[in-house]
């Protein structure tokens, strides 16, 4: 793409310049029309991944945070020692040289007292090299991605990773005849490669894709389903239970080779819960119905070994894992789920049969000359699912709906993100079950973490089966007593905060603040002034995405960013963010502070060998020990080592995008006939964990540790909201809007327009007949207040697309900030209705519940 061109001869510069959208985690990339120095225009670029020319509404306004008057323009240092929810700090200007050397002295003392003091957190997943390189030489092994640690993905990723190896999972929407979705608005402008799997949604559904919508509202997905299944929230399991229940005991309807092959459902369970093992190698066993006798499940072949019945093995009765997993189904027939889940028993086996016939069980594809697995049936799920106590019992029990009819990572079914990467690969671990293989991350719950003394401030030695446990960090902050309880053996610092808002979008604002004041110094890199500056010391200011060279956006070889997989059969590729306009006031990019700062703190030398070794450099692109590198020259070696000598930053700052020619194979879209490890349905390392987790907590004689959910049979559990007292009889959800995504979006002003002319966003919506029970009227305003004692008011808007018992808002909205004006106090700030409370833990996946539950009065 060519970088500049004269189109008028009064005109000194019309450019267009590639790079990388900033707008939400997805990097889109973009070319930025600029002229005469301003940005005027964004658009895509035709044929780039991963959006192919495609953008959203929020990439389009990207200008107005750019140019937002607002900004955060110079270095400001706080002067009011107090600090506080609404709490003037005081700002006062100083200059770079004086807010770097603040910076140092409070790092230096901060690493001479414990360097494991210092904390980072950030959701900026464009740059990461940087980071990890400066807290590695530092000493710190706490870099936690902030508000994202409450509820994203918490019981998704440890499901995902038991199923594939990979940190996500996403229905094959390109192949699949029917999918069921989840609390998930997935291909409809969220989650990972929002753009390009919109475009897969909306040509699958022209094609003829079923889609059903589980959901207590009518979300944008539901408004474009098939079917909107209203549900109780908090009660998706039940319902996944009781369709496996359906399929499994009422119809027969499984795939029994994938079963016996693919899964441990064949693993004989002695009377205590755990695997009958061979004496000699340690194997699980399995019972072989040809031989009629016992041998270790690799001995076996995988269609002549039991799923059901009770056999004798030495002194022991052992029953095949499947035979009790099927019984326990029993418990969770429709007319029961009807009750929990009030979806009518007649609608989950209508569902449930559905599901099973479009699985086409025993039906094959041909693909890049193999012949797969054809299972075009996928139940997916995500935050809706996942934010809930109990949460990975949730997914676990949508994720075995799939398994039970073969669909995981074949055509049509639900496949891997992380996984297709050529650095990973899911291969056979203990016992057989399957890990992430290749030079990726080994996350749990397969191998699991051991339990050993908290040293991170998440505390996730205390979470074997966890992906994060960022709550824990926030709530020992706010409770000394916990963390001496627990033995942790430091207090923080430093707090680096970039590029998150945890205060506005985790939980309970009033424990947030109570643990920011807490922490001796913080020190904020902002585009703006947002709920967490207010607790900064010192504020530093950021670029924005367009002013700044960021690094790699869209990444499908990098082996940390998950959400770049292209889709089966697409390339693989990059793109780089980089700048389009010079940055705003005494802006600097807070990646290249933290490289100027290592030898500020006599740290050069170990900050390069931290670089050489997190952004894999070896040879000539190894960094010399000590020689201080500029950001482009340390991403100039980065491009070439990820992408060849020929693509290093000069190939990007004139094209913007790489595609490799290589695509995506069809034993990286589809592994699981590939490799011969075995996914749990029997989650017998589970018990195990608890053993582990149950034995530090007895040692410090710490009671209110939960682990009542470490149990090798998924099941459902009510989560908090679901016992309360009576007159808090209505639930609050929320749901994801296509044009709004983290908390900055607020602060756009064509995103703010675009909000207040839709009518939709900032009521509280309520169901019609609910509101005639309540005597609420459209337009009333209405006060909402928890068990709690947290208080919202909103405007009523009466619909039938909510279910009877809950309340809908939408994310983001109804923060209190001046600097919000005009959306200032307008609609209901989920976020701060979520207790958090150790009641609302959870402590299998770090957690918190965002089941609200509110009385309702008019003001």
């Amino acid at each position: 793409m060519a970088l500049g061109r004269v189109s008028q001869q009064n005109t000194r510069e019309d450019v267009w310049i590639p790079t990388a959208c900033d707008m939400c985690y997805n990097s889109c990339t973009i070319k930025v029309h600029r002229v005469n120095g301003v940005a005027v225009k964004i658009e895509g670029i035709p044929g780039a991944q991963p959006n192919d020319g495609r953008i959203c509404a929020k990439g389009n306004a990207g200008l107005m945070s750019l140019y937002n008057p607002r900004r955060v323009l110079h270095p400001l240092v706080r002067t009011n020692p107090e600090k506080g929810i609404g709490v003037d700090p005081g700002w006062k200007q100083i200059t770079w040289e004086e807010a770097l050397e603040l910076a140092a002295s409070k790092l230096r003392a901060c690493r001479e007292k414990d360097p494991r003091s210092l904390v980072f957190t950030s959701f900026d997943n464009v740059v990461r090299e940087p980071r990890a390189a400066f807290l590695t030489a530092f000493g710190t092994p706490n870099s936690i991605s902030g508000s994202s640690n409450f509820f994203c993905g918490r019981g998704h990723h440890p499901t995902s990773y038991t199923l594939s190896g990979s940190n996500d999972l996403h229905p094959d929407i390109g192949r699949a005849d029917l999918v069921l979705m989840f609390g998930t608005s997935y291909g409809f402008v969220s989650q990972h490669n929002a753009m390009g799997i919109t475009q897969e949604m909306a040509e699958a559904r022209a094609r003829g894709l079923r889609l059903v919508v589980i959901d207590p509202m009518g979300t944008t997905a539901a408004s474009k389903a098939d079917e909107w299944v209203p549900i109780r929230p908090g009660t998706d399991a039940c319902l996944a239970l009781s369709m496996m229940q359906v399929l499994v005991n009422e119809l027969g309807t499984m795939d029994v080779e994938y079963l016996k092959a693919g899964t441990n459902a064949p693993y004989l369970v002695g009377p205590n819960g755990r695997y009958v093992r061979d004496p000699e190698s340690g194997k699980p066993l399995v019972w072989d119905e040809r031989q009629g006798r016992a041998a270790s499940y690799d001995a076996v072949p995988p269609l002549d070994a039991a799923l059901q019945g009770r056999y004798r093995v030495g002194e022991v009765e052992a029953t095949p894992a499947f035979g009790l997993f099927r019984e326990h189904l029993t418990a969770y027939p429709p007319e029961r789920a009807e009750q929990i889940t009030t979806v009518p028993g007649a609608t989950i086996r209508r569902l449930a049969e559905a599901f099973g016939r479009a699985a086409r069980i025993g039906a094959t594809i041909l693909i890049d000359g193999q012949e797969l697995p054809l299972r075009p049936a996928a139940a997916c799920w995500y935050r809706g699912v996942s934010g809930h106590k109990h949460g990975l019992h949730y997914c676990m029990a949508i994720g075995q709906l799939n398994m039970v009819v073969g669909a995981v990572d074949v055509p049509g079914g639900m496949i891997n993100g992380l996984a297709a990467n050529p650095l990973f690969g899911p291969e056979a671990g203990p016992d057989g079950l399957l890990v992430p293989g290749g030079k990726g991350h080994r996350w749990p719950p397969l191998p699991r973490r051991k339990v050993r003394q908290p040293e991170t401030m998440d505390m996730i030695e205390l979470f074997p089966l966890a992906f994060g446990s960022g709550t824990m960090m926030w709530w020992q902050l706010a409770h000394p007593e916990v963390r001496e309880q627990l033995g942790f053996p430091y207090t923080p610092e430093v707090y680096l905060h970039v590029r998150t808002n945890p205060m506005a979008m985790s939980a309970d604002p009033r424990v947030m603040a109570e643990a920011l004041k807490r922490i001796g110094f913080q020190i904020s890199f902002a585009l703006h002034h947002d709920e967490t500056t207010a607790f900064a010391d010192l504020v530093l200011p950021d670029t924005h995405g367009l002013e700044r060279l960021g690094g790699l956006g869209y990444d499908t070889f990098s082996k940390v960013n998950y959400m770049s997989a292209p889709r089966p059969g697409e390339e693989w590729a990059f793109n780089l963010q980089q700048p389009v306009v010079a940055p705003a006031g005494e802006a600097r990019f807070w990646g290249e502070v933290l490289i100027d700062l290592a030898p500020r703190l006599g740290l050069l030398e170990e900050f390069n060998q931290a670089f050489n070794a997190v952004a894999g450099l070896t040879g000539d692109l190894r960094l010399a020990p000590d020689r201080a590198y500029t950001w482009p020259e340390l991403l100039d070696r980065y491009l070439q080592r990820q992408c060849g000598p020929e693509h290093g930053l000069d190939y990007f700052k004139q094209h913007g995008f790489y595609s490799t020619g290589v695509r995506r194979t069809a034993a990286q879209s589809y592994p699981r006939p590939f490799h011969t490890a075995r996914v749990p349905l029997y989650l017998e390392h589970f018990l195990s964990a608890a053993d582990e987790v149950r034995a530090y907590m007895e040692e410090r004689d710490v009671a209110w540790w939960d682990t009542s959910d470490y149990t090798p049979l998924i099941d459902w559990k009510p989560c908090p909201a679901h016992e309360v007292p009576p007159e808090y009889d209505l639930f609050v959800v929320n749901q994801k809007l296509p044009f709004l995504s983290f908390s900055h979006t607020q602060y756009n002003a064509w995103l703010t327009d675009l909000v207040q002319r839709n009518s939709k966003v900032y009521p509280v919506a309520m169901n019609v007949e609910t509101a005639r029970r309540k005597g609420i009227a459209e337009g009333d305003r209405i006060v909402l207040e928890t068990p709690a004692g947290q208080r919202a008011e909103g405007v009523a808007r009466l619909t039938e697309c909510v279910h009877p018992e809950c309340l809908a808002v939408a994310g983001v909205v109804g923060r209190q900030l001046s600097t919000l004006d005009p959306s200032r106090r307008q609609g209901v700030h989920f976020n701060s209705l979520v207790e958090y409370s150790l009641r609302s833990f959870d402590f299998m996946t770090g957690a918190v519940d965002t089941s609200v539950r509110v009385k309702l009065s008019r003001v």
